[in-house]
């Protein structure tokens, strides 16, 4: 009796050794999706920080759906972190289509007083934004995707 419950615990286990690698292989071959800042609003302000949301937009350039199992991002402005944060959302993105992520950011006063300290006689402002966003069925088998995006914004048209 102890033989068979040890030949089937030995199958079960075989099994799952072959399983568990190839639920992860979903994501393999996964083209990485595109994530750009779309828009920021103030959310609450404490007497430490700013609080935002900020929403991304993600499109998902496969030919299946993925599903999303959280974002990390950074802004910087003028080469100053302004702002950070993290979300441990998920969200399915049929193929070749847009989903729209919802970030909470914070930034601290100090941050901000250096940023305006810098910007008070320029045009545009140089931003960079880095961060990762986490695909797959399971965030146990997520694989992380970087994205680092560089630009400039036009202040004259921000204030319009």
């Amino acid at each position: 009796m102890t033989r068979s419950i040890r030949i089937k615990s030995f199958l079960v286990i075989t099994a799952l050794l072959f399983i568990i690698p190839l639920y992860g292989c979903s994501t393999i071959n996964v083209i990485p999706p595109e994530v750009n800042l779309m828009k920021v609003d103030v959310k609450d302000v404490t007497l430490s920080h700013v609080n935002l949301l900020a929403e991304l937009r993600v499109f998902n350039p496969n030919g299946s759906g993925v599903t999303i199992q959280g974002v990390d991002y950074t802004l910087h402005l003028e080469g100053i972190k302004v702002f950070s944060g993290k979300s441990n959302l998920t969200q399915i993105i049929a193929p070749q289509e847009y989903g729209l992520l919802t970030l909470r950011l914070a930034s601290s006063y100090f941050d901000l007083i250096q940023l305006l300290n810098k910007i008070p006689n320029k045009t545009d402002v140089a931003f960079s934004m880095q961060g990762s966003i986490r695909v797959g069925e399971s965030s146990m088998f997520a694989k992380r995707y970087a994205f680092d995006k560089e630009g400039i914004i036009p202040l004259q048209k921000a204030s319009q």
